[in-house]
């Protein structure tokens, strides 16, 4: 009986502390660990989106890398003209050079003249580009043959020389049509640029 009494005495007088630390156990499990808890998930989620960033990161690195050896590799001329990509660098040197044997065609059309004769030379001597030899980097020069007035020729080689690509005319001959002197005959060489390094 004393010590029941002895007990209830030492509970009365430290009540107090008794509650306090039962409110502290109860604050702990209820508040402070789903905190804990949550700090943790947090730091997790964050780990991950730095992971995430370190990869989008790289990659738009590597990208910009890639645009900007591109860039240094596009050989741009005095006159802001630029040198042929082939597409997606799948045509041979060769055949690299179709996309601007169509522009050519289409040029002449637009402007009224016409094709007489026209001979492909993927070497020719003459140039410097070919005679360097870049890799990489080809020449095609047109020998044609043309026939019009004297404004669709000339409207013609300025419709050529307004292309955005690399283009050189080499060579011009120019014969009045004995047969009708406003109608000249031009003899054109012209040099046209592709490149097609592979990636």
């Amino acid at each position: 009986m004393d010590k029941a009494k002895t007990f209830l005495n030492i509970i009365r007088e430290n009540i107090l502390y008794v509650v306090l630390t039962l409110v502290l156990f109860i604050v702990f499990f209820s508040y402070i660990i789903p905190q804990c808890l949550k700090g943790f998930n947090n730091i997790k989620k964050l780990n991950t989106v730095k992971a995430q960033y370190q990869d989008v990161k790289q990659q738009y690195d590597a990208l910009k890398l890639k645009q900007e050896q591109q860039n240094r590799n596009k050989k741009v001329v005095k006159d802001g003209k630029i040198v042929f990509d082939a597409p997606d660098m799948q045509f041979s040197p060769d055949a690299s050079f179709a996309p601007l044997f169509e522009l050519v065609l289409t040029l002449a059309q637009q402007n009224g003249v016409r094709i007489r004769s026209i001979d492909y030379n993927y070497s020719p001597a003459d140039d410097i580009i070919s005679m360097a030899k870049i890799e990489g980097y080809n020449t095609c020069q047109l020998d044609m043959v043309l026939v019009g007035s004297y404004s669709e020729i000339q409207n013609f080689f300025r419709a050529v020389l307004k292309e955005q690509y690399v283009t050189n005319l080499a060579e011009v001959e120019l014969t009045p049509w004995e047969k009708d002197k406003k109608i000249l005959i031009a003899k054109v060489k012209l040099n046209l640029y592709t490149r097609t390094i592979p990636e």
